[in-house]
């Protein structure tokens, strides 16, 4: 799932953006917490039990923590309350009918260390990773949960060694 695998990255990218490198064996150069509030994303995603296309409505809450040091790495981690509605889109038009199919709640637990570029890619050796679990109702009245994780590591050219993601649903 793209948006969760790189949802980490993407977040902190925003923050990564403007901010000058910093040095791992000193004191970051930057270093700041956002507050994240009642923030509104829309994507396109799949369901996480079912695989199918969907629209995803969420509203963020949380807090992002960021560093960054004079070589150029960086450290960031972050919790996201986060509240969510699935809208599966109709197969033919590929459009969501704009009645959620699902809705729920999850918490999105992530960081990452080292040469990572804002756009998810590294420029030597680093690590990111999320967790996602979330429980929800579909709107026949049933739950389900979901759990999402992944991780990525990268050596020191900064090409990717090791891409894991996993998803589970009850």
């Amino acid at each position: 799932m793209s948006r969760f695998t790189l949802a980490p990255l993407a977040v902190a990218g925003l923050l990564l953006i403007g901010a000058p490198g910093a040095s791992a064996a000193g004191p970051p150069v930057t270093k700041q917490t956002t507050a994240v509030v009642n923030e509104l994303e829309v994507i396109s995603e799949a369901h996480p039990c079912t695989g199918q296309p969907a629209q995803w409505t969420i509203v963020n809450n949380g807090k992002i923590h960021f560093a960054a040091f004079a070589d150029g790495t960086v450290h960031f981690t972050g919790l996201l309350h986060l509240t969510l509605a699935i809208d599966l889109l109709d197969p033919v038009t590929g459009l969501p009918d704009g009645s959620p199919d699902a809705t729920g709640t999850a918490t999105d637990a992530f960081g990452g260390n080292g040469a990572l570029n804002d756009d998810g890619t590294a420029f030597g050796t680093a690590e990111d990773r999320f967790a996602l679990n979330g429980r929800g109702t579909k709107a026949d009245g049933s739950s389900f949960g979901f759990h999402l994780s992944g991780h990525h590591l990268f050596d020191s050219a900064g090409s990717i060694k090791l891409d894991h993601f996993s998803a589970h649903c009850a």
